[in-house]
C-alpha cells in the first residue's frame, strides 16, 4: 500500500468513524493486527482503539510505515453494527476524549505519557528477541525512554527497562490490563 493511498484510506476511516482491522508487518512478515477505531493520524503514526472481542483494550500508537493492510469487510461492518447497538462505540469515543494525548514524534509522545503518569505497554517485535515492557515512563531521552518496569509478580525491577524508539512496534495506552495490574504493584 503506497503512502498516499494509505493516508487517504486512514482519513476516510477517521472521518466516517469506521471500525477497522489494521495489520502490521515488518520485512514482509505479519506481526500482529488490531481491531478498533482510528482516531487520528500524523505523518508517521496512527492512534486507534484496540478491541478484544467486544471489550475495549486501550489505545495503540502504530507506525504507519508498518501498516500492510486496513480491512473494512462485511464481517467487520457487522461487528461495528453490534458495537453501535450496544452503545460500546459511544463509550469508546467518550473514553478517548478524556485522555489528554496527541500524536507527535516518538520523543514528544513519550514526554506526554511521562507527564500523564500512567502505565503503558511497549512491544518490540522487530528484533530477534521480542520484548514486552510495562509500567510508567520514568525518564525520556531523544532516542529512548526508561520505563519503570513491573513484573508478573507485581514488583518493580531495580533497573528501568529501556525502550529504544526505533525498535518499538507499538505503544498501548489506557490498557485495562496495565491499569489494573499497576494498582497492585509494590
Amino acid at each position: 500500500m503506497d503512502r498516499v493511498n494509505r493516508d487517504k484510506l486512514i482519513s476516510k476511516h477517521i472521518k466516517k468513524k469506521n471500525f477497522v482491522k489494521v495489520y502490521i508487518s515488518y520485512n514482509g512478515y505479519n506481526l500482529t493486527h488490531f481491531e478498533g477505531f482510528i482516531f487520528e493520524q500524523n505523518r508517521d503514526f496512527i492512534l486507534m482503539s484496540d478491541m478484544n472481542d467486544f471489550n475495549y483494550d486501550g489505545l495503540v500508537v502504530l507506525r504507519k510505515s508498518d501498516i500492510s493492510e486496513i480491512k473494512h469487510t462485511d464481517k467487520i461492518k457487522f461487528f461495528h453494527k453490534i458495537l453501535k447497538k450496544e452503545k460500546i462505540k459511544k463509550r469508546i469515543f467518550k473514553r478517548r476524549a478524556k485522555i489528554d494525548f496527541k500524536l507527535e514524534t516518538m520523543y514528544k509522545m513519550m514526554k506526554q505519557l511521562k507527564k500523564l503518569q500512567i502505565p503503558i505497554i511497549c512491544e518490540h517485535l522487530y528484533e530477534k528477541e521480542e520484548l514486552f515492557q510495562i509500567g510508567p515512563i520514568q525518564k525520556v531521552g531523544k532516542k529512548k525512554a526508561e520505563i519503570k518496569y513491573f513484573n508478573a509478580l507485581g514488583k518493580f525491577d531495580f533497573k528501568p527497562a529501556i525502550a529504544k524508539y526505533k525498535s518499538i512496534t507499538y505503544i498501548q495506552i489506557d490498557s485495562p490490563y496495565a491499569n489494573i495490574f499497576y494498582k497492585y504493584v509494590k
